[in-house]
């Protein structure tokens, strides 16, 4: 995401095409660091957020990709199993928060639980995994909302040093102006340039959980009803 904030600011600021290229995209580095090191350090503060965005992002697309798993398959296999001792070796190498659930139940009910304290206690072991699905879901929900505000921030405050620029040489020289709400939209169009992919990322980290947590409970639904009826030896 920091070079998307960096490609950002060069189109920004790149003016022509061509030959001219070259310095318009050094114009724009420039004008980009004079952006940076200028107080409140907005931009810098928006870098920083990018990369702790960027570092959820691929923790959490790691982690949802270890976390499926069909329920449906496991419990197929329980279903299959003639005893609570096949049913236990079928669900070992169970993948995911849903061979984890059903595996914690399966032995729940081979330990001799009566079927009441294993739903018990398979609904505990599904609220500690649905806590590691929500894991930095509400960091990024926080990046979608803080960047944006953060950019609009740097912005009026550029705006507010142009055109006290203007209230001191007045008119005479319009480009001055202009350079400065440039440099004042740059936080703006970083600020976006991480939120956007974020908010993307956390509609679709939020899909995938929803879709776990509904497959684990028609799971754990239908192997509750198969442990009822399974012989406990």
């Amino acid at each position: 995401m920091v070079l998307i904030l960096v490609s950002t600011a060069v189109s920004v600021h790149a003016q022509d095409a061509g030959a001219a290229l070259p310095i318009a995209q050094k114009n724009a580095l420039a004008m980009v660091w004079e952006v940076a090191k200028t107080p409140p350090y907005v931009f810098l503060i928006l870098v920083a957020c990018s990369i702790f965005t960027a570092t959820l992002l691929i923790e959490r697309f790691s982690y949802y990709q270890s976390a499926a798993g069909s329920a449906e398959d496991i419990v197929a296999r329980v279903k299959q199993a003639r005893s609570l001792d096949d049913a236990l070796r079928a669900t070992e190498y169970a993948p995911g928060v849903a061979g984890r659930v059903i595996r914690a139940a399966v032995q729940a009910a081979h330990d001799g639980y009566p079927p009441e304290q294993v739903e018990s206690l398979a609904e505990s072991a599904a609220t500690k995994e649905l806590m590691s699905l929500e894991k930095f879901l509400p960091q990024i929900d926080s990046m979608v909302t803080l960047c944006p505000l953060l950019g609009l921030l740097g912005t009026t405050v550029g705006m507010i040093k142009s055109f006290s620029i203007v209230a001191a040489i007045g008119m005479s020289d319009p480009t001055k102006l202009a350079g400065g709400i440039s440099e004042a939209l740059v936080n703006t169009a970083a600020g976006l340039a991480v939120a956007i992919p974020a908010l993307f990322a956390y509609n679709y980290f939020t899909g995938k959980k929803e879709a776990i947590v509904m497959d684990l409970e028609n799971g754990v639904t239908e192997l509750m009803v198969i442990l009822k009826s399974t012989p406990q030896h």
